[in-house]
């Protein structure tokens, strides 16, 4: 047990220092460890170019899936976060990588989501989770978020 609690204690605080980095949208889609991820994710979607460039960010927060540490991060277009957001989840190592993208019709204030890269072992609490960060629920209530 002592065994167990020390890896996970360590393994807490190497993903915390790892969280404590500046990681956004665009740098998953640029650096060289999670550019091929955010490759994946994003195949065969047309999702507008500020997603790759940076837009508006929120910092990276923790949530535990069916045991297992992610990340979530969230970004909105640059002066209009009410038109188009991304939220995306994504493991410490970046080889896992999901999330949705939102864009709001203006005229109509209908809401359409498009799911980017979902595996069936993350489709409901993740995208619960993802939803959440698109929302604010995750920044308001980050312990809520944790599915063992």
């Amino acid at each position: 047990m002592k065994k167990v609690l020390s890896a996970g204690v360590l393994m807490l605080a190497a993903f915390g220092a790892w969280a404590q980095t500046d990681v956004t949208v665009s740098s998953l889609s640029s650096d060289s460890a999670t550019k091929s991820s955010f490759a994946a994710m994003v195949k065969g979607q047309h999702l507008p170019a500020w997603v790759a460039r940076g837009g508006t960010g929120t910092p990276a927060k923790t949530v535990t899936l069916g045991g297992n540490a992610y990340q979530v991060v969230s970004a909105c277009k640059p002066h209009d976060c009410t038109s188009e957001r991304i939220a995306v989840l994504y493991t410490a190592d970046g080889k896992t990588m999901t999330g949705v993208f939102s864009n709001v019709d203006e005229k109509t204030g209908t809401e359409k989501l498009t799911w980017l890269h979902v595996p069936d072992a993350l489709s409901i609490d993740g995208k619960t989770v993802l939803f959440a960060a698109l929302s604010g629920s995750l920044e308001n209530h980050p312990d809520a978020f944790n599915y063992q």
